[in-house]
């Protein structure tokens, strides 16, 4: 029994050491991924500007499935960079970057989020589930100064982060229902018994975990307004996404008289 515990200690411990990393690499986080997911970063395109030469970062890119869904703008100006702590997903938004036939547009590095970025200004910053890792508010203060840094001067900052109503039930229900809508009831019932049970047993319950025992943060509406607003960006606006388990706000550089 002794035996027992500490190898479900040591598993678990490789399991949240790994998650990121095992899941691009083997794509599983790709497979896995729920529809409500997929929402929430088409609400992040429904929020950018109009304008087909946009120059975006996508800071925290993961495998890149927010490049999947710009590709058609990609093709028609936009140009993309993005970056990930991991290596394994630079090396899978690259692949994908390649498969779209997008590549040419398309750059991504390897870098902390709490690295100053150097280089280009941005028209469009996005933080699609990453802030959130950094466990201290001081961590989070020092990400979104270098991701100030890098917006032009009537630049976007766009961010989605976890709330504290995170709900692997209703994320789920919300992708079938999703899904039953685009593609309907057969790939719906697929999705319902053969995909998303993986994706709440193994994924959503992870990550609920993290947020319980403070490891990542999830915010109210309130502090996830202040905390962008004490790093010098206006929140112009404001809305629950993710089967009302996260925030995405849209936001400007303060400027000073």
């Amino acid at each position: 029994m002794i035996e027992f515990l500490i190898s479900g200690k040591l598993m678990s411990k490789f399991f949240s050491t790994n998650y990121w990393a095992v899941g691009f690499q083997s794509k599983l986080y790709d497979w896995l991924c729920p529809e409500s997911y997929f929402e929430s970063m088409r609400r992040v395109i429904a929020a950018m500007p109009d304008g087909k030469s946009l120059n975006l970062l996508d800071a925290g890119c993961g495998s890149g499935l927010l490049l999947q869904l710009l590709a058609e703008r990609i093709r028609g100006g936009m140009v993309y960079t993005g970056l990930d702590i991991l290596k394994a997903g630079v090396d899978q938004t690259l692949l994908r970057a390649r498969k779209l036939g997008v590549a040419n547009r398309v750059s991504c590095f390897q870098s902390d989020l709490r690295s100053p970025l150097v280089g280009q200004k941005f028209d469009v910053v996005v933080g699609h589930f990453s802030l959130y890792t950094l466990k201290s508010p001081d961590q989070r203060q020092e990400a979104l100064a270098n991701l100030k840094a890098v917006m032009e001067p009537e630049g976007l900052l766009i961010l989605v982060n976890p709330s504290i109503d995170y709900d692997a039930s209703s994320i789920v229900d919300e992708s079938i229902r999703l899904i039953r809508d685009r593609h309907g009831m057969l790939v719906s019932l697929i999705k319902k018994f053969l995909i998303y049970p993986f994706t709440k047993a193994i994924g959503l319950r992870f990550i609920k975990k993290q947020l319980r025992h403070g490891e990542w943060k999830a915010y109210t509406r309130e502090e996830f307004s202040t905390e962008i607003e004490r790093a010098g960006i206006a929140v112009q606006h404001m809305e629950e996404v993710y089967a009302g388990s996260a925030f995405l706000a849209a936001g400007k550089l303060m400027h000073t008289p």
